[in-house]
Order: structure tokens, then C-alpha cells, then sequence
């Protein structure tokens, strides 16, 4: 094939979100449980709530948005609770820092692609200051000529100046926030891509670590598919501390067992057993 523009997932394609994203959480709720003396499980349960009103497990600044915190903490306004609990959201960000890294050889196989000439785009479902954090953090800002994400959230507890901090140097130009209604695995979001860049589908490779989401979309639109595998194998214990704070409705779960029925016949075109770095070999650049 020649390969013009491949898209990339983010989230367990290019770095270990589940490996980064549970130990931070859980950091800042073991922080959050001593300064409110509260139970843990409690406030374990508010936070799924919180997850399940917004769609999103990965909310900014969700403690705040607890039953426990409004009641502990009703004489106060936002920014004075958001300060009370400042050490919790630095736990966070302190075992982020020690969390968040590249897979092995993924740098070096991005700017491998990018020598190439191959056009390389991102594609995740996480929300635009996520995204922007984690890019210009690892990073990968200069290897992508567009990143579609989620759209931020209408409620943000960032203040202004602190916004503009927190993207400084990211180029916002470039990013396309899409609605929650536009979610993988619908075919018309990859096919607006490419239409936008001027690549046809055979030109074009997309690589995801989810067979229900980003490897049916490829399909469903006629591109190639590459399944990274290696973003599907997540420590246990890990993996069920997430489940625990899941934003998944009822729906939700009734939604992803629709789609692995109708991913259960789908096959990769190529799958990355090991590494981010096997994309080369397969594609033969």
C-alpha cells in the first residue's frame, strides 16, 4: 500500500493511559479521604456519579463536583474549595508525573513515519485539555498535522490565566473538538478526516488499540485497520480500580456489548503484538 496519512488513537496506542491515569486518581482520592475525614467508599460512589453525569471517567476537577465536598464543604465557594483541596489535585498531578510515558520506540517510529512523508493525525475520544496536556507534555505536538478530540467541558474550574498557562504553546488551531454525539465507532468521523486532508481511504491507516471502536470504525470506512494489542494488556488489580470509578450506564454497558457482536467477525488488517514500532515492518516503510 502507499501509505499517505496514517490517524492515531491516542489513549493505549502511544502511552499507557490506564497505567498513568488509576494510580494518579486513586493518589488524589487517598489525599482527598484524609483532608475531608471521610470514607473512602463513599466518596469512591459520589465520584462515579459525577463520572456518569458527565459521560467521562476522566472529568477535571470532579471531587469538586461531589455530594460529600458540597456538604462538607457548603460554606465555601468554588475557588475556595478547589484551594482547600489543592493538595489532592497535586497528588494527582505529582504520580502523573511519574506515570505518563511513551510506549517504547514510539518517538522514534512517529518521527520515522514523519521522515517518510506519511501525514500523521490524531484521533481520541479524551477532552480537548487532556489531550493538550498529555501532547505537550510527551511531547508529540510537532508530529501531527490535526488532533481531533472531544470538545472541552462547558464548566471548567481552571481559571482563566491558568488556562491560557496550561496551553501555552499548543497549537489550538490545529484541533478539532468533536461532540459527544460523534464517538467511535462511527465510520463518518474517519471519513471526514480524510476528506479534509485529501486522502482517499486506500491511502490511509488507522491504528487503535480497541477492536470495538477503533478497529471496526477503520473497517466500516474502508481503511486499513491496525490493531495495537499491545495498549489491551493492563494490570488486573489496575483495571478493576477503574471499573470501580467507571462512568458506564446501564446503556452504556448494554452499548459496548452491541458493538463487540458487531466487531466479533472483524479482523485487523495488521496487529502490533509488542509494540508501536511494529507498524514499520508491516506497512514496509
Amino acid at each position: 500500500m502507499q501509505l499517505r496519512m496514517l490517524v492515531c488513537d491516542l489513549d493505549n496506542t502511544l502511552y499507557d493511559w490506564v497505567g498513568f491515569f488509576v494510580p494518579s486518581f486513586y493518589a488524589m482520592v487517598d489525599e482527598a479521604v484524609i483532608l475531608l475525614n471521610c470514607d473512602r467508599d463513599i466518596l469512591l460512589d459520589d465520584l462515579r456519579s459525577v463520572h456518569r453525569k458527565h459521560h467521562d471517567a476522566e472529568h477535571p476537577f470532579a471531587l469538586l463536583e461531589t455530594q460529600l465536598v458540597k456538604d462538607a464543604l457548603g460554606t465555601l465557594d468554588d475557588e475556595e474549595r478547589r484551594r482547600f483541596l489543592d493538595p489532592a489535585f497535586k497528588a494527582f498531578n505529582s504520580k502523573r508525573k511519574q506515570t505518563l510515558r511513551l510506549y517504547p520506540g514510539v518517538e522514534e517510529t512517529l518521527s520515522a513515519l514523519q521522515s517518510k512523508g506519511v501525514m500523521l493525525v490524531a484521533h481520541t475520544e479524551s477532552r480537548f485539555f487532556a489531550v493538550a496536556y498529555r501532547m505537550r507534555t510527551l511531547g508529540l505536538i510537532d508530529y501531527f498535522s490535526r488532533v481531533y478530540c472531544r470538545q472541552r467541558p462547558e464548566k471548567s474550574f481552571v481559571q482563566e490565566n491558568r488556562t491560557k498557562t496550561f496551553i501555552e504553546n499548543f497549537p489550538d488551531e490545529n484541533v478539532i473538538e468533536l461532540s459527544m454525539h460523534q464517538r467511535k465507532p462511527d465510520p463518518s468521523i474517519l471519513l471526514e478526516i480524510q476528506d479534509t486532508m485529501g486522502i482517499l481511504p486506500s491511502e490511509c491507516a488507522y491504528v487503535g488499540d480497541s477492536l470495538t471502536r477503533d478497529i471496526l470504525m477503520a473497517k466500516q470506512a474502508n481503511t486499513h485497520a491496525i490493531w495495537a494489542k499491545y495498549g489491551t494488556e493492563h494490570d488486573d488489580q489496575l483495571y478493576q480500580e477503574l471499573v470501580r470509578i467507571s462512568h458506564w450506564t446501564t446503556e452504556e454497558v448494554d452499548r459496548e456489548k452491541d458493538l463487540k457482536n458487531r466487531a466479533a467477525t472483524v479482523q485487523p488488517d495488521y496487529i502490533l503484538k509488542n509494540s508501536f514500532s511494529e507498524i514499520l515492518k508491516d506497512l514496509h516503510i
